[in-house]
């Protein structure tokens, strides 16, 4: 009879990284459920754990063996495996040789194709005990990760070392070996708190056993919540209300990977420190001690954080103490580099860009803060902004790379550029400028919101891409070490985000001109297109634009992101409509046509005396009258309602090929029908080439 079973394993390792572990965690947890249903053993469900020292899997209900199965193998046709006295073919002795049966042990197979010798074989399920060791192996040796340690004086290679391997079924240890490590029941709690092994009578024990007797909470979405819970009654008590902890969630995610059991306390710094722009508070808070701002009920910071600890500490006022300190001495450190950066200009700065290389080929910071500044202006004339303005923050965009406090925190480069611009005075839509320049810097994050801010960040990313494809560099597989596809992905959202009618077959060659002094030679940009195209196409997928609906728009060879946007999403609403099937026929059909006429016109311009049938004259008719109306709408960039316009020709089209015949002997008619043709496709050519829709 078939039994369950929960089943458990527990990785216990060195600290494991605290940003991934969440998604190494569910790596772990897939590899297992894809391995078990190969080995066709059925279970319940599968509950993963994950802390900083551990990774581990809790499989509810597994089988305890695999179900037996009858195989029915398939070999050579009957009339071919035997001769005419019944003696077996090479064919058929070698097809029972291979499954170690004599040819006399094979059975006829039938069906409705004719009839085949076989072999069916009973194969007995091994039981789930057996199986696991190996799974186990296999998960660890092959998870997909970015980076493998080797530790020791063996091959193993994991994230992190690996200590040891526990391992039961229901109740039962599995007695192996795993990658050199001896398999048992014990667990160890936390390092600190409760540093000793914990025996586990039972698989389905562990989480409750780790934390009541062992100081740990392994379940990481349980541990994620009980933080951010603790984290808002600790300032509901501290604050009375009146304050709100910033609970960032990539944040969190990070804490809850560091800690195995949270214990979460608030601190203060001096009131002193709020005189500093909020950004640098938040980065020595958030991202160099792995604090909780607070803020009140406006938004505006106080002078309040909240720590959370991995340990429970017999006198919290002494940890809560030395986090202040700590905090406090990076506090002040950045208010004298915030204090010191003051004292140097901007313009002082710039020259100071000289002493940073951007790239070997490409020149200094300073090379590049000049093509910055020619490239914006250019892009300021194309959106009717001050030229002057854009000039200078060109050229001062990356001069906050200079201070002290970027050197400090660089994660506020453009940031401390604004507050600079600001204290010198400069235009404040320059200052906006610096600080947006970098926006977006991942997925999902926002875009810049000022038009100087726009046609900075445009210059800054198309600068970059030019310059490496300009020196050969292109990236390959994974590696993309300088971010050439997240700037591609940024330039595109802003453009067509903000709505921008700006063509990159203009801009891009402008670009690459003020590389003139540094380059040998001009560089071909055709390759730039290619990736810039092949980013766009992913960008458009996330978009839910169809595959087939980019490739029509991009056919044209559109190199205006906002324009081509719009074609897009116009003709993907288009593609749903009746009519799009019949036209997108038709229009291969006119293409095909006109593709395979290699003949020298003799007229250039259509000539109505020569049609032959009612159909031609509509036709015509159609065309010209849409074309007066497609004129319009396309310069209105009114695309969707081109299509729409496009569709009333469905019917002119089909008459036209059911009662004409194009390729007639009659040459002056023949090449008539061939300009009314060539103009039909130019129709069709307005928004897309409609005949590559699917």
């Amino acid at each position: 009879m078939m039994t369950t079973d929960d089943f458990l394993v527990e990785l216990y390792t060195e600290e494991l990284p605290p940003k991934s572990l969440h998604a190494l965690s569910i790596l772990f947890s897939n590899a297992m459920r894809e391995r078990l249903e190969k080995a066709s053993l059925s279970f319940d469900e599968i509950e993963a754990f994950a802390t900083p020292r551990r990774l581990a899997l809790l499989v509810r209900g597994l089988v305890s063996k695999q179900e037996d199965q009858v195989i029915e193998r398939k070999g050579p046709a009957k009339a071919a495996a035997f001769d005419a006295e019944g003696m077996p073919s090479k064919a058929c002795v070698g097809f029972a040789r291979s499954y170690g049966v004599s040819p006399d042990e094979l059975i006829t197979i039938q069906n409705g194709q004719g009839e085949w010798v076989g072999l069916r074989q009973k194969i007995v399920g091994q039981p789930t005990i057996a199986l696991l060791p190996d799974m186990i192996a296999e998960c660890i040796t092959t998870l997909p990760l970015p980076k493998r340690m080797r530790w020791g004086s063996g091959d193993l290679q994991f994230i992190r070392p690996i200590h040891a391997i526990s391992m039961l079924y229901g109740s039962e240890i599995i007695d192996a070996n795993i990658l050199g490590f001896h398999v048992h029941r014990q667990v160890i709690g936390h390092r600190f708190l409760s540093p000793h092994e914990i025996i586990l009578p039972h698989a389905s024990s562990y989480a409750e056993l780790l934390e009541k007797q062992g100081h740990v909470i392994p379940d990481f979405n349980k541990r994620l919540e009980l933080i951010r819970s603790e984290i808002e009654q600790c300032i509901a008590t501290t604050l009375k209300g009146k304050g709100l902890a910033l609970i960032q969630d990539d944040l969190l995610n990070e804490v809850t990977g560091l800690v195995e059991w949270p214990v979460v306390l608030c601190g203060k710094f001096d009131d002193v420190f709020l005189d500093l722009p909020e950004e640098v508070l938040i980065a020595a808070m958030q991202d160099h001690q792995r604090y909780f701002p607070v803020v009140d009920q406006t938004g505006h910071l106080l002078s309040y954080f909240v720590i959370v600890s991995n340990i429970e500490s017999k006198d919290p006022a002494r940890v809560i103490h030395g986090n202040e300190r700590v905090l406090r001495a990076r506090l002040a450190d950045a208010a004298f580099f915030y204090d010191v950066d003051h004292h140097t200009s901007l313009d002082q700065r710039l020259l100071q860009l000289k002493g940073i290389v951007y790239q070997d080929k490409l020149g200094t910071m300073f090379d590049k803060a000049h093509r910055l500044s020619d490239l914006t202006v250019y892009l300021a004339d194309k959106m009717d902004l001050d030229q002057a303005v854009a000039k200078r923050a060109g050229l001062l965009a990356k001069t906050d790379l200079t201070t002290q406090m970027v050197g400090e925190f660089p994660e506020l480069q453009g940031t401390m550029g604004y507050y600079y611009a600001k204290a010198a005075e400069e235009p404040l839509d320059l200052a906006y400028a610096l600080k947006e320049q970098y926006l977006p810097r991942f997925a999902g994050d926002q875009i810049p919101e000022h038009p100087l801010a726009c046609a900075l960040a445009i210059a800054d990313r198309l600068d970059t891409l030019v310059g490496r494809f300009a020196t050969g560099y292109e990236p390959s597989g994974d590696k993309d070490p300088y971010g050439l596809r997240r700037a591609v992905f940024g330039l595109l959202r802003i453009l067509i985000e903000r709505q921008m009618n700006l063509n990159l077959n203009e801009i891009i060659p402008f670009a690459l001109s003020r590389y003139k002094a540094l380059l040998d030679q001009p560089s071909n940009t055709s390759r730039l297109f290619e990736f810039i195209k092949d980013r766009w196409r992913s960008f458009s997928l996330e978009q839910s634009i169809d595959a087939d609906v980019f490739a029509a728009v991009l056919a044209l060879e559109i190199f205006n992101p906002y324009d081509g946007h719009l074609r897009m999403l116009a003709v993907q609403s288009f593609k749903n409509r009746e009519e799009a099937q019949s036209l997108a026929t038709a229009n291969k059909r006119v293409s095909h046509i006109l593709a395979k006429y290699a003949g020298k016109l003799q007229s250039n311009a259509i000539d109505p005396k020569f049609f032959e049938h009612d159909s031609e004259q509509k036709l015509y008719d159609q065309l010209h009258k849409k074309s007066k109306q497609f004129k319009q709408l396309h310069e209105a960039g009114h695309y969707d309602e081109v299509l729409l316009q496009l569709a009333e020709l469905r019917k002119p089209i089909d008459d036209f090929f059911d009662h004409v015949l194009v390729m007639t002997d009659d040459i002056p008619r023949r090449e008539n029908r061939i300009l009314l043709l060539t103009q039909l496709r130019e129709l069709f050519l307005q928004v897309a080439d409609i005949a590559l829709l699917q």
